[in-house]
């Protein structure tokens, strides 16, 4: 089987789309077949399209405090149809995946069947992610106008979470089935994934360590992690919360905080500290306000690390109550958050088994090899079916 996979980013290089293309690369061409990339798209005039678009999306809102979609509108996917229709006929490929590309797909003319992935659709994000509020009304038609005209070219529709897969169904009529779950793995090289017996081993030893990883402080609820702490400290635990990702504001310092503000991936020892600040917390904190999925949930499970999650979008899809961590309401403060790590400091036993399980969620279902088994099944299913 020869898969192409399309999306005008460069899913070859690990810093894209926050990493998961790449992964996603990997595990394709360990269990499903051949793999090549359609080279990303970037001509002047395709760079044009985008750069004007985030300005006017920047200048309507510094004007009317109303934005338009930048990248969900038919100048922008009409010109991406142009650029890889071509390239499509000559690949000679049997299948093409195109992970959260509805633009490149809306207008695309091809008879290969498409295998799309995403972690949400335009509907969910609409009045839901910050950059996605005070649409005008005809930019948040035009978006719906792309994501529908995308879904109806897809021979199947993975989605990281039922709470997309749902949407996709309910809201935008997609065939059930057509359409597939596959959640994240995590975005660490296995190599860079600590044995099991280092992810068990998360002592309370009496002070609770809470990590918090993020580059928005805001929409991923940096102040109530913060809270979290403040209350425990209260309570009399000597807590300590090490951020990472960010630099908070000012008000938000404390000397039980550390603050590490970027960690580069793709530089191995700083992959290494990163990896080692999973393992020194005992509770990782998410309490996100929008969240399609949350890979860095897997990636706490990978290290045998709790997490406490807002319940969210797609987070559920990832957190399961007393497996890998708990679903906080969506509107927990942090004092609740608090609250739940009081009880779990009080039941070591109980929090010694959601370690162990939370290592367990990794290995069993959150990361990439299990996600390539199961894209494994679904392309055999499409290639079948272009074959009746």
């Amino acid at each position: 089987m020869r898969i192409g996979i399309l999306n005008r980013a460069d899913v070859t290089d690990v810093r894209s789309l926050s990493g998961y293309p790449y992964f996603m690369m990997k595990a394709l061409r360990e269990h499903v077949g051949e793999v090549f990339c359609f080279p990303p798209d970037r001509s002047f005039q395709t760079r044009a399209i985008e750069k004007a678009g985030s300005a006017l999306n920047h200048l309507s809102y510094a004007l009317f405090k109303r934005r338009i979609s930048s990248d969900h509108h038919r100048i922008l996917s009409k010109r991406l149809a142009n650029v890889y229709a071509p390239q499509i006929l000559r690949s000679e490929c049997d299948v093409i995946f195109a992970p959260n590309a509805s633009a490149e797909l809306a207008y695309l003319s091809t008879e290969v069947p498409i295998v799309y992935f995403s972690d949400m659709n335009w509907e969910d994000i609409v009045d839901y992610y910050p950059g996605c509020t005070s649409l005008f009304e005809f930019s948040r038609l035009e978006g719906e106008r792309i994501e529908i005209a995308a879904l109806g070219k897809l021979t199947a529709a993975v989605y990281a979470s039922e709470w997309a897969a749902r949407t996709a169904i309910e809201h935008y009529k997609l065939d059930k089935r057509k359409v597939f779950c596959a959640p994240y793995g995590a975005n660490f090289e296995n190599d860079d994934i600590p044995p099991r017996e280092a992810a068990l081993r998360h002592p309370l030893m009496g002070a609770p360590g809470l990590l918090w990883v993020g580059v928005d402080w805001e929409r991923k609820g940096g102040s109530i992690a913060y809270e979290c702490l403040m209350e425990l400290l209260n309570q009399g635990v000597d807590a300590r919360l090490v951020v990472c990702g960010c630099a908070p504001p000012a008000r938000f310092r404390h000397p039980k905080i550390e603050v590490i503000p970027f960690l580069n991936k793709r530089d191995p020892a700083q992959r290494r500290k990163l990896s080692e600040l999973f393992l020194e917390a005992n509770f990782f904190l998410f309490p996100t306000l929008a969240e399609a999925s949350g890979i860095v949930l897997c990636e706490s499970s990978a290290h045998g690390l709790p997490s406490l999650a807002r319940n969210t979008g797609g987070v559920g899809g990832v957190v399961k109550d007393g497996e890998n961590g708990y679903l906080m309401a969506p509107n927990a403060t942090g004092k609740q958050y608090a609250s739940k790590i009081l009880e779990l400091v009080r039941e070591p036993a109980v929090y010694d088994r959601l370690v162990c399980s939370s290592r367990r969620a990794f290995e069993e279902k959150l990361n990439w090899d299990a996600w390539g088994r199961a894209m494994k099944l679904i392309f055999e299913q499409v290639l079948e079916a272009s074959c009746v």
